[in-house]
């Protein structure tokens, strides 16, 4: 039987693998995960279960020896598999060049190529691009085209939210577990992220402005430092276990985050969507919804709470139709790719 190793390394990837590997029934699946954020929670609470290799660190130098040590250890322990698949990770492509298996790599970040923060960055994309097969969103063919080889590259109509929003259903017993019934939701920037070079949150000033106008928070902290964002908890709410996202992204009045995945969901699913993240260089996907006028961008506080203050909460339902297109369209090339090879 064919073998096919996932690794899953951040929240979104939990999300975006227990949408695909369900339907990868007959193959054999090895998963393993990384410790990092709520990616464990989510996965588990998905019903993926895999050995836990590895974790994540904001400090640039005990991240970088934390990913040294994780790839070693991922080396030795993985087995011999006829697949690598993965998002974003160019370790698991690394690995499965060494191992001699056929590396499918999902990206979706092309602000990595041209903003320089690290050597060790620069490394994991000459990694990333040794993958066999690279599936991008058609948005950032262009940008990842003039670093990748052509004849890797599968391209699709639409996002890698697309793909797990396209199977959700929202959970009934969802406000057993939040406070508030109209709330916005605000998750800080990945500070410690190699490709983010600005350092400084806006997020303490929008907690600030967002109690001023008697605005409920669900607060997504992502590490131990955005805590101290809080000066107070007046109408901030923090989950004590991970939260499905896309729960959140369907019940809240706006969805504010400082990276894009959150951003990007929000705004598949209808929601009013906004992104400041620490950059005015983004993301080809996200510049594209941005100029559709389904993202709105900005890294003023009072900008972007003047613009939540004033958005409707009688929001359109997602449209499931369109991701379950785009789902069927990346599950297509997939198997394709793994059957025929």
């Amino acid at each position: 039987m064919t073998t096919i190793w996932v690794d899953i390394i951040n929240p979104s990837h939990s999300h975006f693998f227990s949408s695909l590997l369900p339907e990868l029934q007959n193959y054999e699946i090895t998963i393993t995960l990384r410790d990092r954020a709520e990616t464990v929670g989510l996965a588990r609470s998905f019903g993926l279960s895999g050995e836990v290799i590895g974790t994540d660190y904001r400090d640039p130098l005990r991240k970088t020896m934390a990913m040294m040590y994780r790839t070693i250890t991922l080396f030795f322990r993985v087995k011999n598999p006829d697949y690598a698949l993965s998002f974003e990770n160019g370790m698991s492509t690394l690995i499965a060049r060494l191992r001699g298996a056929t590396s499918i790599l999902f990206c979706d970040n092309d602000l990595k190529f041209h903003q320089k923060t690290s050597s060790l960055q620069d490394l994991e994309m000459k990694f990333k691009l040794m993958a066999d097969y690279l599936f991008l969103p058609r948005a950032c063919r262009e940008r990842f085209s003039l670093y990748a080889d052509p004849d890797t590259i599968i391209s699709y109509d639409g996002y890698k939210e697309d793909v797990y929003i396209a199977d959700f259903k929202p959970d009934p017993d969802f406000f057993e577990t939040i406070p508030f019934r109209d709330f916005i939701a605000i998750r800080p920037e990945a500070l410690g992220s190699f490709y983010v070079k600005d350092k400084a949150s806006i997020v303490p000033d929008l907690l600030r402005l967002a109690e001023r106008e008697n605005l409920n928070v669900v607060y997504l902290p992502r590490e131990m430092a955005d805590f101290a964002y809080l000066r107070q908890d007046n109408g901030v709410f923090i989950p004590d276990s991970p939260v499905n996202g896309l729960d959140l992204c369907y019940h809240a009045r706006a969805v504010l985050t400082g990276s894009g995945t959150m951003a990007r969901e929000a705004a598949c699913m209808g929601t009013t969507a906004v992104s400041f993240f620490p950059s005015k260089n983004l993301l080809s996907v996200d510049q594209e919804l941005i100029r559709a006028g389904k993202i709105f961008y900005s890294r003023d506080a009072g900008e972007i709470i003047d613009h939540i203050a004033g958005a409707c909460f009688d929001k359109k339902p997602p449209d499931l139709q369109r991701c379950k297109r785009v789902k069927a369209e990346v599950l297509s090339e997939l198997v394709r790719i793994v059957d025929e090879d």
